[in-house]
């Protein structure tokens, strides 16, 4: 326990305080019910903090028992993180069922591929499957966001300010985690304390975004498809038509041609 600086425990302390303020808040805004994936995320954030701080006290903050409760923890905690965002995409996208059936399978085919990579990369070390793991996750979770802003911005869909500011919060933590353990990786021993401190500074940052973002009551969203009033159907009818005609034929065109191959 003497291991860990002062500023160390302050950081920790304001982690946790912000931690559990962002749980009250959810809570008592009952934005725990538009959000339940994030709000099972933050909960096992606080409830990592003091199995942390249990472990730390017991066996000490660089024995090898103390790192494989923190690694494994972190798994389980990147694992609802990637729920999370993918609540995130679905408040957004589930109007549209057929882009959002898209996005769900490309999701979860993701998030196994790349937790088959990072055992497989790791040469049967639980350490490094882990460490893998929780990179591939967070690169994949920053890529899905970023993907998603860029989607909503190129087909002006609306999106909620709460929902937006949740997952800047949730990139800049995921870039910086990639970033971080990236380094970590290449100096394991020497950079091992100050990634402890630049990963609680960043997870503090993205708490203050996120209290900031839940302060006020969030509504339900309806996930109907949204339908075009009679006047703009009527305008835009006959352009779909055409381009739908146009493809038809182009495909038929294509599978002519196909037949008379075979």
């Amino acid at each position: 326990m003497g291991e860990i600086v002062t500023f160390e425990w302050m950081l920790w302390g304001l982690m946790v305080f912000l931690n559990g303020g962002l749980l009250v808040l959810l809570l008592y805004r009952r934005n725990h019910r538009v959000f339940p994936s994030f709000f099972v995320y933050v909960l096992l954030n606080f409830l990592q903090c003091f199995i942390l701080f249990a472990s730390y006290k017991i066996w000490g903050f660089s024995s090898p028992a103390s790192e494989r409760m923190a690694w494994g923890t972190q798994f389980f905690v990147t694992i609802a993180r990637a729920l999370a965002v993918a609540q995130i995409c679905h408040r957004v996208l589930a109007k549209y069922r057929g882009i959002w059936a898209l996005a769900k399978r490309l999701l979860v085919a993701t998030a196994v591929v790349v937790l088959l990579c990072s055992w497989a990369i790791s040469e049967g070390s639980l350490h490094f499957a882990v460490l893998n793991a929780n990179r591939g996750m967070e690169l994949t979770i920053a890529s899905v966001i970023l993907f998603f802003f860029l989607f909503v911005r190129y087909y002006g869909i609306a999106v909620d300010p709460a929902v937006r500011t949740l997952a800047v919060g949730l990139f800049l933590y995921s870039c910086f985690y990639v970033l971080n353990i990236t380094i970590l990786e290449g100096r394991l021993h020497d950079y091992a304390r100050l990634w402890n401190v630049c990963g609680t500074l960043a997870f503090v940052a993205s708490l203050l975004i996120w209290n900031w973002a839940l302060w006020e009551r969030q509504p339900q969203t309806t996930f109907e498809p949204e339908m075009l009033s009679d006047d703009i159907y009527r305008t835009v009818a006959p352009e779909i038509n055409e381009r739908l005609k146009a493809l038809n034929e182009h495909l038929s065109h294509f599978l002519y041609v196909e037949r008379k191959r075979s």
